[in-house]
């Protein structure tokens, strides 16, 4: 139950919203695009655009009684936001309720805007390119204005988008009251006033109208609104549907989980999962996704839903959230990225382990095995765990003499194989690695209109259109009946829309999560009874970080007998010791990472801990215990983890995991199958969008100009003339312009009668007839052309023909244009 605005942005002009960077070594700053190359407006810019008008509404006259702090107008002896000394409590002013203050969480979430049609990930395709696809190339200058002469330097390019794209997006709040659709009559009034969006608006780039997809949902609030100012009586939005909620039965061991489900996510914004930031302008994601995320989401969706049902402590909903969050009822794995294959389906990956090592020069698998010699593809000399007997020191292949010489090759080390190993059968892959992008943000002061000093920042986040892989396990499935009823999910194997991370409310974030019922554990894939047949030899590894304290509430930052032992809970009697190698030296690898996390409800940061990091590993032996019972204990471990926060996905172990036998190419299927990525498939209409077709246009006539245009007939300054009278009639039919082309060089044309002793030859009629008619060809042949393309687009209910006249007009025009004016600059 939520309110749900989806707002079109229609654009006059064209507009720049810089990415931050700039295209090659001819733009300066190129246009922000998604992975997909579709033009994007994020939400950061659209949620600050949105306040700063709200704030210049309120400014306005009869809108005097809301400002009640600075930031919606009022003057200086009032508090800079609504809360700030809490004498307003209860009476916040529009701006904080929407878009929050230091005092308070914003409750509207500002979506990114992607074209219209284009609004989900695309697959990728050559038809929507950087600097061509709904965008040109401009130049510009800055004039001195004293000398009025250009200044030195000061020359800079830019990729601007197209005018005549239309953006949409979407404001959300997780609340019905009365409140929250007040909130979006103000919304609403807000997004009306808007003018102008991106750079240089105050100079006629970006001029827009922005409305609601819903035209009589616009006018109703906007009507609601003006009873308001009116003082007249306002009838109720409607009231908010209340959720039926059953209490939720603990087993007798919460702890024992027998429901267990697959959670399948696809990024649709891109995704920061914030690790500490090194310095405090730059925040760098994690590449995983920790399970504490996807909990506090579902816990903060929760919250939103029912809102003041979790103040009553005695109410059902409040007593059930405590027996999810609090009493180990409820799970959540570390999602991990997902290797796409033809966009159709895809192999999980695990973080790779820390004993496996690989050449230094040709690092990860082969694709032949690891004994045909030096011959083999250089994509990767192969890999071998430490954790085995005689395992090499150096890298064997490339150890080997040179075939056709006999010369010995020179000794190269080993290293350790980081990031993300795919599970493919038979075919093991290390190449995997989860795409990031890097976005610039800025934050414009609102007294000056411009950008202050050091309030340059940057995201280094996720991108969109990328897979993750994770579970779920639950008491019982009634626990998870439960959660999805609190949370408002849809039910299992419908897609949802979750927010995760950092800048959730202002265009990041946004993911597509289906979760579906599974009988196998995620990343085991078989039993630990196949896996493990003796008490000696058995490798543990740690799928996820684990938080392993001392008895002193001190971390552990290794591998070690003592805590084992106890995490593992072995009898009396039974003992643990981590095997050796030949050289004496502890079969153990680990590292660690400080967690950092922060409590969003109380709005301070959580106590730092110390955790082993995902991908350690260590050998060990087991003596005074049976097989039986040992398999017994290691089953428990895999089920229940290790550690601390299990619940968030920390401590996930392993036994002698599947990715072992890889090195002996032994695996088993485990392929994400095409079915299970079908909700999520990436679509591709973008192949069907008129920004693509008149690219495609622009292609197929730029292409014709070359095989039929013959520059050596317009070899004459004079047709500058024609070339200016094609750009400069771009919003003209053909026909029109053809009418004017057969009236070039004629008296009349501009005067009433012809003038006395002005009898010269038209030049147009004599020398130049062949390149004028060579034109009117050419035009001949864009009419035909465009008339296809309107054909096409009015199948797919676009019309965008008047764009593609000016893409055709614009380029014949440059094509007579050039050699025009080398003919009359060689005549100077």
């Amino acid at each position: 139950m939520s309110i749900r605005l989806e707002f079109d942005i229609a654009f006059k002009s064209d507009y720049h919203v810089s990415a931050g960077h700039g295209l090659g070594l001819q733009v300066d700053s190129a246009l922000l695009r998604d992975p997909d190359n579709v033009p994007v407006i994020r939400g950061t810019v659209l949620a600050g655009l949105l306040r700063e008008s709200l704030a210049n509404l309120l400014s306005l006259d009869p809108f005097a009684g809301e400002q009640r702090c600075q930031a919606s107008g009022g003057d200086a002896s009032k508090p800079v936001y609504c809360g700030q000394f809490a004498t307003n409590h209860g009476s916040e002013c529009p701006v904080c309720t929407i878009f929050g203050s230091t005092g308070r969480r914003k409750r509207w979430r500002i979506a990114s805007a992607r074209p219209a049609g284009l609004t989900t990930p695309q697959t990728s395709s050559r038809e929507w390119r950087a600097g061509e696809t709904a965008a040109q190339i401009t130049t510009r200058v800055r004039v001195n204005p004293r000398t009025r002469r250009a200044e030195e330097n000061k020359l800079f390019t830019r990729e601007e988008g197209d005018g005549s794209l239309h953006f949409r997006f979407i404001a959300e709040c997780m609340d019905e009251s009365e409140d929250a659709w007040r909130e979006a009559e103000w919304l609403v009034a807000a997004a009306r006033l808007l003018r102008n969006l991106g750079a240089g608006k105050r100079r006629g780039y970006g001029e827009c109208e922005i409305h609601l997809a819903d035209l009589s949902q616009e006018n109703r609030l906007l009507q609601r609104l003006e009873q308001r100012l009116k003082n007249e009586p306002v009838a109720p939005a409607g009231a908010a549907q209340r959720a039926n909620i059953q209490p939720l039965t603990l087993p007798a061991d919460p702890g024992q989980h027998t429901y267990r489900l697959q959670v399948l996510v696809r990024l649709d914004e891109p995704l920061l999962v914030a690790r500490r930031a090194e310095a405090g302008n730059q925040f760098e994601t994690l590449e995983t996704i920790p399970g504490a995320v996807l909990r506090g989401a579902l816990a903060w969706r929760i919250a939103q839903h029912l809102g003041a049902q979790l103040e009553d402590h005695s109410s059902t909903a409040y007593r059930n959230f405590v027996n999810l969050f609090f009493h180990d009822t409820v799970r959540f794995s570390m999602l991990l990225s997902v290797e796409i294959q033809r966009e159709k389906s895809g192999y999980p990956t695990i973080v790779a382990p820390r004993d496996l090592f690989t050449c230094e020069l040709y690092r990860g698998y082969g694709t032949q095995s690891q004994d045909q010699g030096r011959a083999q593809s250089k994509e990767g000399h192969g890999v071998w765990s430490l954790l085995q007997d005689n395992a090499p020191q150096e890298c064997p292949i490339c150890a080997q003499p040179d075939a056709v010489s006999g010369r010995q090759a020179a000794s190269v080390k080993l290293e350790t194989l980081s990031g993300f190993i795919s599970l493919v059968k038979d075919a093991p892959r290390s190449k995997h690695k989860p795409k990031q992008t890097v976005e610039m943000h800025i934050r414009i002061d609102p007294k000056s209109g411009r950008v202050r000093t050091g309030d340059l920042f940057g995201y280094v986040a996720l991108e969109p259109g990328q897979y993750f892989l994770g579970e779920i396990t639950c008491s019982n499935e009634q626990t998870w009946k439960t959660l999805q009823t609190m949370a408002n999910l849809r039910p299992n194997g419908d897609v949802n829309e979750l927010t995760l991370g950092k800048a959730g409310q202002r265009g990041y974030g946004e993911v597509s999560a289906v979760f579906r019922p599974q009988s196998t554990p995620h990343l085991h894939f078989s039993s630990v009874q196949k896996r493990v047949s003796t008490t000696e030899r058995i490798t543990l590894l740690l799928l996820s970080d684990a938080i392993v304290p001392d008895p002193w509430g001190r971390f552990w930052r290794g591998f070690d007998a003592d805590w084992l032992k106890q995490e593992l809970k072995l009898p009396k009697g039974a003992n643990v010791a981590i095997d050796r190698n030949q050289h004496g030296e502890l079969l153990a690898f680990s590292t660690t990472r400080a967690v950092d996390a922060f409590n969003a409800k109380l709005g301070l940061p959580r106590a730092r801990d110390i955790a082993i990091v995902a991908g350690s590993s260590v050998r060990l032996t087991f003596t005074g215990i049976a097989l039986r019972d040992l398999l017994s204990l290691l089953e428990a471990a895999e089920a229940q983890g290790i550690g601390l926060r299990r619940d968030e996905g920390f401590g996930r172990v392993a036994f002698n995991h599947p990715i072992y036998q890889q090195l002996d190419r032994q695996l088993l299927d485990v392929q994400t199958t095409a079915a299970e990525l079908a909700p999520l498939a990436l679509s591709n209409a973008h192949t069907a969008h008129f920004s693509a077709r008149v690219l495609q246009f622009w292609l197929e006539w730029a292409r014709k100009l070359d095989e039929e245009f013959q520059t050596e007939l317009i070899r004459d300054g004079r047709f500058e003339a024609v070339a200016r009278l094609l750009f400069t009639s771009q919003q003209t039919s053909l026909e029109a312009i053809k009418s004017d082309l057969q009236r070039m060089g004629r008296q009349d044309t501009l005067l009433s009668a012809p003038l006395s002793g002005r009898d010269k030859p038209n030049f147009f009629e004599t020398d130049g007839k062949q390149g004028l008619e060579m034109i009117q060809r050419m035009l001949d042949a864009l009419q035909r052309m465009l008339d296809a393309l309107a054909t096409s687009l009015k199948e797919n209910e676009l019309e965008q023909e008047a764009q593609a006249r000016c893409v055709g007009l614009r380029l014949l025009a440059d094509r007579i244009a050039g050699p025009a004016r080398q003919k009359a600059m060689e005549r100077r």
